[in-house]
């Protein structure tokens, strides 16, 4: 099964073409400056993405970054470059440090009220929630409500069961700011052609002479 994502698809072959109607270049130098343009455009539009999602949900860009993928479809004028972002919940401990207070769990910039940190059903530490008691806590939750088998409930935890494990919901927010950027990127694209285009005729030119 496709796991969730959005994406935003690029297309910059009318761009290449405005960009070489004012400057004269061979098709090698137009493609060695489309394809340059295009790599920086692409890092430049994941860094943006990325911290702008970091600053709106408070989570270190880091966690973000590995959800971020890039494939190129079509030849020729056809071409698209995706941008693909894993829109599935953050796990709430991937937001920074999980700490355990009087009154729940803190991960980085988020509180969590009622929530524990415990390892349960695997060797690391991840934030938990009784089921009952987020009836009325309201966090958001990854998956459904679990319950180990016998003999799997550490003593300290017993009576806490069942539990959900806390997250961070991204979709939403994830799908307005790919949409936001679309247009951005396009014109970022623009500059930067223009620029590598000046540098492979102007520049590289020179050097070989």
């Amino acid at each position: 099964m496709a796991q969730a994502g959005v994406s935003v698809q690029l297309n910059f072959a009318r761009e290449i073409t405005r960009a070489t109607a004012a400057i004269q270049a061979t098709p090698a130098q137009i493609e060695k400056a489309g394809d340059r343009a295009i790599k920086k455009t692409i890092r430049w539009l994941k860094t943006r993405i990325a911290r702008e999602v970091g600053a709106a949900l408070r989570v270190p860009q880091k966690a973000l970054k590995p959800r971020m993928s890039t494939t190129v479809v079509g030849k020729g004028r056809d071409r698209a470059h995706i941008l693909w972002f894993g829109s599935l919940p953050l796990a709430a401990e991937q937001a920074g440090k999980a700490r355990q207070t009087k009154r729940g769990t803190t991960t980085g910039k988020h509180r969590f009220d009622g929530a524990f940190v415990a390892k349960i059903y695997n060797p690391e530490e991840n934030v938990w929630i009784r089921t009952r008691r987020n009836a009325t806590a309201g966090h958001f939750t990854l998956g459904k409500a679990r319950k180990p088998g016998a003999g799997r409930v550490p003593r300290e935890l017993a009576g806490r069961f069942p539990v959900q494990r806390v997250g961070i919901e991204l979709d939403d927010l994830v799908g307005d700011i790919f949409r936001r950027y679309q247009k951005r990127a396009e014109a970022r694209f623009g500059e930067l052609i223009e620029q590598e285009l000046n540098y492979a005729v102007n520049h590289e030119n020179a050097k070989r002479r």
